[in-house]
């Protein structure tokens, strides 16, 4: 089995889940998603593959592609949504850092105990 090469994700035009408009300007999460059951793998390696690199190689650009996908995910961008991506975004990139520097990954406890 041959290994396949990529290009390394640097900024947020590497994203697959970015794409650029006719006019040139970003368009931060897919539009008119369907929504069915398989992409609930899909949208974690979004973050765990393509967030993680980019985090690694630029943790701003990592923090905006957070940010701009949250605020684009609802549709909804007042001050309230933007102030909301914003700081989870900030927290995002923040235990991005963290973990790159050895601390564990959050495991949610289920309601069941689990």
């Amino acid at each position: 089995m041959s290994a396949v090469n990529k290009a390394p994700i640097t900024c947020r035009d590497d994203l697959t889940f970015t794409s650029r408009d006719d006019c040139g300007r970003m368009v931060n999460w897919p539009r008119n998603n369907p929504g069915v059951a398989a992409d609930w793998g899909k949208g974690i390696a979004f973050f765990d593959c393509e967030i993680v690199e980019l985090s690694t190689n630029d943790e701003t650009a990592a923090y905006e592609a957070i940010r701009f996908a949250i605020a684009d995910m609802g549709g909804r961008t007042t001050s309230l949504e933007l102030g909301f991506a914003d700081a989870v975004a900030k927290a995002a990139a923040l235990g991005l850092r963290a973990m790159r520097n050895g601390a564990e990954r959050f495991a949610p406890i289920d309601f069941d105990g689990e």
